[in-house]
């Protein structure tokens, strides 16, 4: 076994197939493996049995004793169409479509709402097993995508799209109303919203509270927010404004960091293939942990950045503009380096930019106008440096002019 599992933990073995394939089908192999790890690895120990407690519960309660006849049918339904997507994604065997069917099951209690953390005091969403619950959204699609409580998709024409949330239980998309579920099967359902390189989306909640969501980006969410907190899980990069509230806390969650919030502006860029994460607050105050438990208080003008490599977290005084411009469609930088640049106008228009090594470290400082199209923002990024451009069939070269 090559597999690292020294630093796992309980959701991510309820995520491994190596693990369910052992608590579902022990063998004298793969339970000395697991029994050798734990005896090496205290911590790791108490993450197995956590993840099998959890397994316990799952064999315990599966039946019809634990889910209202309704829930229970479309517990089932789920975990089949569940099944169905494994076997056609990744065409397992029959003894791992078993193992995949004991994922399915966890997700699905977990989508709705039915998962009691076994940590000592402590309830928390798992938003992880939500994203795996649901079915992968079409990666090939150029289009905003709306996935519903009940997995229906829909998709959201247009550069720029809004989706408002109102108290009585539906949804504006672009104006125009969704459908959806009584508020009663509403309090323990997620939606997700996917917005792909190039698009841009706004969504305003039924407190009030508004978020802009960059390109390449995700955010999961409930359909209605409880009556203790507000929350929600962010990849990729949102702007907030969030409404004031005091006994209900907002909370923003992403793979590294958790951000409580009152009332305040603030910006959030968490994407899973960069290293760095980062926390802009604008006015009121937040709180911030991050990956190795520690707690930071930013005040305004403040960033906290996270690097996930070596699992540090800085604080340092910015211009929030540098940050924040781009929900008002203008990108503005300091001496920032021509690969940033690129990686962030390749984002923002979904065109795939790059540059070689030379170009790569020049810098510049300047603002851009991101209404305008690519064209003409790169021919003002060349009166500002010492560049050329080459297009190819379905990128664009910046080199160094010589």
């Amino acid at each position: 076994m090559d597999k690292d599992y020294t630093k796992y933990t309980a959701d991510q073995l309820l995520n491994d197939d190596f693990f369910l394939l052992s608590e579902s089908h022990p063998t004298k192999e793969n339970q000395f493996f697991w029994q050798n790890l734990m005896t090496k690895n205290k911590s790791l120990a108490a993450e197995i049995e956590t993840a099998r407690l959890f397994l316990n519960a799952i064999r315990a309660n599966i039946d019809k004793t634990l889910l209202p006849d309704n829930e229970n049918k479309i517990l089932w339904q789920q975990i089949e169409q569940k099944n169905q997507w494994t076997d056609k994604k990744k065409r397992q065997k029959k003894l791992l479509l078993s193992v995949a069917g004991i994922a399915a099951s966890i997700c699905i209690l977990l989508s709705l709402g039915k998962y009691i953390s076994y940590q000592p005091n402590k309830q928390e969403t798992n938003y992880l097993a939500i994203i795996e619950a649901i079915p992968e959204p079409d990666s090939s699609s150029q289009k905003v995508q709306l996935v519903l409580a009940n997995n229906e998709k829909l998709t959201i024409d247009g550069e720029e799209s809004q989706l408002e949330y109102k108290p009585g239980g539906t949804i504006n998309v672009n104006s125009q109303k969704v459908e959806q579920t009584d508020r009663e099967e509403q309090k323990t359902t997620f939606n997700q919203l996917i917005v792909p390189v190039g698009k841009r989306s706004t969504i305003t909640f039924s407190d009030g509270t508004k978020i802009w969501v960059n390109s390449d980006s995700k955010v999961i969410y409930p359909v209605t927010f409880s009556k203790e907190k507000r929350e929600i899980f962010v990849e990729g990069e949102i702007y907030l404004e969030v409404s004031k509230d005091e006994k209900r806390p907002f909370f923003v969650k992403t793979r590294q960091m958790d951000i409580k919030v009152l009332g305040t502006q603030f910006n959030v860029t968490a994407y899973e293939n960069e290293k760095d994460m980062q926390v802009v607050l604008v006015c009121g105050k937040v709180e911030v942990k991050s990956g190795n438990k520690h707690k930071d208080i930013l005040s305004p003008n403040e960033m906290f950045r996270y690097d996930k490599e070596i699992n540090k977290g800085t604080i340092s005084h910015v211009d929030i503009n540098d940050h924040v411009a781009w929900k008002d469609g203008y990108y503005q930088f300091k001496q920032q380096s021509l690969k940033v640049i690129l990686k962030k106008l390749s984002r923002y228009y979904g065109v795939q930019l790059y540059c070689g090594e030379e170009a790569s470290t020049v810098s510049c400082s300047g603002k851009l106008d991101l209404k305008e199209n690519l064209e003409d923002v790169l021919i003002s990024l060349k009166k500002a440096m010492p560049i050329e451009i080459e297009k190819k069939h379905e990128s664009i070269e910046i080199k160094v002019k010589h």
